[in-house]
């Protein structure tokens, strides 16, 4: 084996490490404390923020090798041929990730007990209604379409 070869293959196995570093980072985002907040106290109440948090993470590496093998007859001699390079290997990965949070329920102790308020997010009622409406409308016109032939 080549001493390119395990050296590359050496790179691989860093570059892999760092990768499971990276989505262990990113799972930490999803602990207990970035759902809830730390609770607020006012007087005889209390009040507790709860999170959705979303991790998306993804990566990925590849490596290869080959031969390119010599030119034979006529394709030796051309102007037009390339010179050829003996045996080689290459490779490459990458990855990325994000988190996002946002709140949807307030949790609110007090001296009558405790309430669970959602929070209404108003811009996603309206896109998820505007994806419906499309969905529907797309439906509709293959369906109409359909129907004619």
């Amino acid at each position: 084996m080549s001493k390119g070869f395990s050296e590359f293959t050496l790179s691989a196995i860093k570059s892999q490490e760092e990768g499971i570093e990276l989505v262990e980072k990113l799972f930490d985002v999803a602990e207990p404390d970035a759902v809830y907040s730390e609770p607020v106290t006012s007087g005889d109440y209390t009040v507790i923020t709860a999170c959705e948090v979303s991790v998306g993470m993804g990566f990925g590496y590849g490596f290869g090798g080959g031969t390119t093998p010599e030119p034979v007859g006529d394709a030796a001699e051309s102007e037009d041929t390339p010179p050829q390079q003996g045996a080689g290997i290459g490779g490459g990965g990458g990855g990325g990730g994000g988190a996002a949070g946002r709140p949807v329920a307030v949790i609110t102790i007090g001296p009558d007990g405790v309430r669970v308020e959602p929070v209404v997010d108003p811009t996603k009622i309206v896109l998820a209604l505007c994806t419906t409406l499309g969905s529907m409308f797309m439906m509709m016109r293959r369906m109409r379409k359909a129907s004619k032939r």
